[in-house]
């Protein structure tokens, strides 16, 4: 509502002048604070996030019978950027640990430690029964968010990735040396 303060010149007599004016609400109400979505675990499911690469050597399937076979993670930080309730969101997750199982009963894991190619050798398994095992690594990814350009929060939980199944033989062998 616009009010105008209207007063009399000196001597309080002649005309009318204007005096002034501001702007004044016509009634008091509380200012609502603004709402900012807050990203779940779910929601950044739902989002999804990409499979590591698993990394298997030696590279074609068939290995050794107490020969260690490398594995190794090829995984990166992810972005993510969407829209929640009108507002811009950045999702950034970020891998933390790894988990192989290996088929015939063994796993490693879950390991910070993501391996890398021969010669490096950290991350291995050594299969001491004939016969084709299916290999399977699982990422488990942390998450943050930002809404709008804020600082980023951490999202509460992890999220577990599946990468496709690899399938190695495993095959007896008998040294032989060669010139």
């Amino acid at each position: 509502m616009l009010l105008t303060d209207w007063s009399r010149p000196v001597g309080g007599t002649g005309r009318w002048q204007r005096g002034g004016s501001s702007c004044r609400p016509t009634t008091t109400t509380a200012e609502q604070p603004l709402v900012l979505p807050t990203i779940t675990v779910a929601d950044v499911r739902r989002v999804g996030l990409p499979p590591s690469t698993a990394g298997l050597q030696p590279a074609g399937g068939d290995v050794v019978l107490n020969v260690p076979v490398n594995v190794y993670v090829q995984s990166a930080q992810v972005t993510r950027d969407v829209q929640v309730l009108g507002f811009p969101v950045t999702i950034r997750a970020t891998p933390e640990s790894f988990t192989w199982t290996f088929g015939d009963g063994g796993s490693l894991g879950p390991t910070t430690d993501p391996g890398a190619p021969y010669p490096a050798m950290s991350t291995t398994h050594t299969y001491t029964r004939p016969g084709t095992y299916p290999v399977t690594l699982t990422t488990t990814y942390s998450a943050e968010f930002s809404v709008a350009g804020l600082p980023f929060e951490p999202v509460d939980g992890t999220v577990d990735v599946a990468s496709p199944t690899a399938t190695l033989t495993a095959h007896a062998g008998t040294t032989v040396l060669t010139r």
